[in-house]
């Protein structure tokens, strides 16, 4: 042997156990990561609650289109409602000048339409309930900013006001953020609070949602462990834990990396949601189009955030909205005539299952998305590129590819 061909072996065996021994843990965790065998899409649509009766409205109109979408097995899409529960009684705060916080909650007759839509909807099977907070920020930490920030105290004394409107970093309810950077909540705090939107929520639908999304993404170990402790099972996520808010209000840096199916030290499944639809933003469906078919590669399922914006407001840009989605969906269902439409809840149980027929066990499907994984992952596909590994590998994933491809075909 040549000592340019043993140099190359030499090199080409220290690149593969440094990418091993460095990658290990990430490595790890896309190895055990579900592969679904179909591909799933769920829509999620956060910050629906109190509101005008043109948003039950909104939410009967949405109803009838998810209805009229079924995947083979004759389900209807699914539309997940993350509960926003109450809204502040910005009058009567602004007139004891605000000595304390005061709610308009859910469950006052003013907003029995909104209720009546949920319960239709759910009914109905298009809509399930997640957890998003008795408010969508800190009741205690907007009292204290608004003390002192007159923009604040003139979102109160406005009656249309949403919570949209607000800063940011007062939108994230699991922090106090009425300083920057923000500090944690009292656990007992939060325990209560978790409660209290708990009992609310029970008392108008049966039961409490086992499905929690975090305000903005923002959350701790307390938060957790309330929502462990009042019945949730499973928690959204965007792929990373965030803890905080920086000194200008921007999200502080991730403390940890999320995989679907992970659990939390409590025990909690969570799943990742980082697909976005927003038609009041010019998302179109066929970036919902994309998405799946980029995470049926990758043996994912697609949670698709949106949120209440989108399809409240002017009749005109209300409707265009319903007709981008019905437009979306119609569209996977063509492009994948397997794909399932679940609940965020099923799909949890799906996942904590195993053995249901969605997650597969077949060998090499699950090699074929595990090297999809690795060429999608960031810092994966940086050292594979720079060490040369990319290259030297490249038949490997170019026969992962048709792997997966034969096995979409047969789920297919």
């Amino acid at each position: 042997m040549s000592f340019s061909i043993l140099a190359l072996v030499l090199w080409g065996g220290a690149a593969v156990l440094a990418f091993l021994v460095v990658h290990r843990a990430a490595l790890r965790a896309l190895w055990n990561e579900p592969v679904l065998a179909q591909p799933v899409l769920i829509v999620e649509s956060d910050d629906w609650g109190p509101g005008p009766v043109a948003d039950a409205d909104a939410l009967a109109g949405l109803a009838s289109r998810l209805a009229a979408v079924r995947d083979q097995r004759g389900r209807p899409a699914v539309m997940t409602l993350g509960v926003v529960c109450s809204l502040p009684d910005g009058a009567a705060m602004l007139a004891d000048g605000l000595a304390r916080y005061r709610r308009r909650a859910l469950d006052a007759p003013e907003f029995a339409p909104m209720v009546e839509a949920m319960r239709g909807g759910c009914g109905a099977g298009v809509f399930a309930l997640q957890r998003h907070g008795m408010e969508h920020f800190w009741p205690d930490a907007l009292l204290a900013r608004a003390r002192v920030d007159a923009s604040l105290r003139d979102w109160l004394a406005d009656p249309q006001a949403r919570s949209e409107g607000l800063p940011s970093h007062l939108q994230s309810r699991w922090i106090d953020a009425s300083v920057l950077p923000s500090r944690p909540l009292d656990p007992a705090a939060v325990q209560c609070a978790v409660d209290e939107e708990a009992r609310l929520l029970e008392r108008l639908f049966g039961a409490a949602p086992v499905v929690a999304v975090p305000n903005t993404f923002v959350w701790d170990d307390a938060v957790e462990r309330a929502w462990a402790g009042s019945g949730v099972r499973c928690i959204v996520t965007p792929g990373r834990r965030i803890e905080g808010r920086d000194g200008q209000g921007a999200l502080m840096p991730p403390t940890r990396v999320i995989r679907n199916g992970e659990r939390t030290a409590g025990g909690l499944m969570q799943l990742v949601r980082d697909d976005y639809f927003e038609p009041i933003r010019g998302h179109r469906a066929e970036q919902v189009w994309q998405a799946v078919a980029a995470k049926r590669r990758l043996g994912r399922p697609v949670l698709l955030e949106t949120h209440r914006e989108s399809f409240v407001g002017a009749a005109a840009a209300a409707r265009a909205a319903n007709d981008e989605l019905e437009r979306a969906l119609r569209g996977v269902l063509e492009r994948h005539p397997d794909v399932r439409f679940l609940s965020t809840a099923e799909l949890a149980d799906e996942l904590a299952a195993a053995a249901t027929g969605l997650v597969t066990g077949s060998l090499p499907h699950r090699v074929a998305v595990f090297l999809a994984r690795v060429e999608h992952e960031p810092a994966l596909r940086r050292f594979l590129k720079y060490s040369g590994l990319r290259f030297a590998l490249a038949p490997v994933f170019l026969i992962a590819g048709v792997m997966h491809g034969r096995c979409a075909a047969r789920a297919r």
